[in-house]
């Protein structure tokens, strides 16, 4: 449960700003889970009203679109007034020195999941860190929210910080240095704030540049400070989830800095990088899910990341609070709580598959040609049709300009040659496969 109240910790960071989640979702930590009730630990009893008025109707959203329909309890540290003093100020920074970078421990390279649809940004990243390619300095990594960005820029870091534990690494967002320039002029503090990049930074790592949009004296700050370091030959690289040729309101000055190294966009994970996501995840939380589960979890959780790993540990956490195996009639279960049903194959669907695998025209298949390169198709896709669909044996027969025998004939005939030829079995058994595959889109 604790990992799950990460995950939603994640998710609302994508929905608030980012002085709102670091000032009352950050402090927020998973104390213990009593029945049916979530225990939250915050600093103090204004913190826990404040908290449950403006952002319990988010938390229990996510709750609810991971399956768990359970109640929250905030409980106040011990220590109010210390904690209070804490957290309840907007964080400060000193314009003289570089603050330890705060990165998540399991944005690391040994997590990141590696496939086709990031394979060049990772390699990209890799190099960068390792410092084995001089070409591979400044990155610009673009990508809609979800997808890996912050995971590869924070994967640097470690990676930078592993090799050379003494290197003056910076990593913040762009609403991070919006707020430290405006605490710099407000405290005529330009200056050191200048120095600080110049002098004492050996790697900037600098994520959502799009939120620069139209602020013009923080961009001209921003421009300045990755002078030097550019042509210093230092590691510096971005995340938006624009391009930077495509970021409104961006100075010409600017988008140049942005776009003078190498620029990778991150796709969504393609069928096989989800499956390897979800059997990763899982892993993680030392659960092993069988190979049909998660293939099914694959073809049902599109889209980004976060998605993937949530359904997953809302699957392991149902699992373990209702005491029930991990199996395909729980995913099921899961998926109809995040996406709905899925499609529901029809025989027409079957038939446009088949004829796809067999390069034939539905109209060929629904013919009255008895050749054997079309009438074979045509059994097989009656047999699918019958196994898939509750289609009587009349609207299948129907379907194909046949009577209901032909229909129950071609079944016969079709499992009597999977049990006598072995290459037909196979044949049978990919279709099948596609079939599945289908099905689960």
């Amino acid at each position: 449960m604790r990992e799950l109240w990460e995950e939603i910790k994640e998710r609302l960071r994508q929905k608030v700003s980012e002085g709102s989640y670091r000032l009352w979702i950050e402090p927020l930590k998973f104390d213990r889970v009593e029945g049916n009730t979530l225990i939250l630990k915050c600093p103090n009893q204004f913190f826990a009203s404040w908290v449950q008025e403006h952002y319990f109707p988010y938390i229990k959203e996510d709750l609810l679109y991971l399956g768990m329909d359970i109640k929250i309890k905030l409980e106040a540290f011990e220590k109010i007034k210390e904690s209070a003093k804490r957290q309840l100020h907007l964080p400060k920074f000193s314009p003289t020195e570089i603050p330890r970078p705060n990165l998540c421990e399991r944005f690391t390279f040994d997590e990141f999941v590696v496939g086709e649809c990031n394979h060049y940004a990772h390699g990209a990243c890799w190099e960068a860190a390792n410092g084995s390619s001089s070409s591979c300095r400044t990155i610009f990594l673009h990508a809609a929210s979800g997808l890996g960005k912050s995971h590869l820029t924070q994967a640097v870091g470690h990676k930078i910080l592993e090799k050379r534990p003494r290197a003056r690494l910076c990593y913040l967002t762009a609403n991070d240095f919006t707020q430290q320039v405006v605490s710099a002029i407000k405290n005529n503090a330009m200056d050191a704030l200048k120095k600080r990049f110049y002098t004492q930074c050996d790697c900037l790592l600098i994520e959502q540049v799009h939120c620069l949009s139209g602020r013009e004296r923080t961009q001209s700050e921003l421009a300045l400070a990755l002078d030097p370091l550019i042509d210093g030959g230092k590691i510096v690289i971005f995340t938006g989830n624009q391009l930077p040729r495509a970021i409104p309101k961006l100075s010409d000055v600017l988008r140049s800095r942005l776009a003078s190294g190498i620029i990778t966009s991150i796709n969504p994970p393609d069928f096989e990088t989800r499956k390897k996501i979800v059997a990763r995840k899982a892993k993680s939380q030392g659960v092993d899910i069988n190979s049909e589960t998660v293939e099914y979890l694959a073809h049902h959780l599109k889209g980004d990341i976060r998605r993937i790993e949530s359904a997953v540990i809302g699957l392991i956490t149902k699992s373990s609070l209702l005491k029930r195996p991990i199996d395909l009639g729980l995913a099921r279960e899961i998926i109809h709580e995040i996406v709905g049903e899925p499609d529901t194959l029809t025989v027409s669907k079957i038939t446009d598959l088949i004829c796809c695998h067999f390069s034939l025209k539905p109209e060929q298949i629904r013919s009255r040609s008895r050749k054997k390169e079309i009438a074979l198709p045509r059994q097989i896709a009656m047999y699918f049709s019958r196994k898939y669909t509750d289609s009587s044996l009349q609207y299948i027969g129907k379907q194909f300009n046949r009577d209901h025998a032909t229909v129950l004939h071609s079944i016969k005939k079709i499992d009597k040659m999977m049990k006598t030829s072995s290459k037909f079995r196979s044949q049978i058994e990919y279709l099948t496969s596609q079939v599945e595959k289908h099905k689960w889109r």
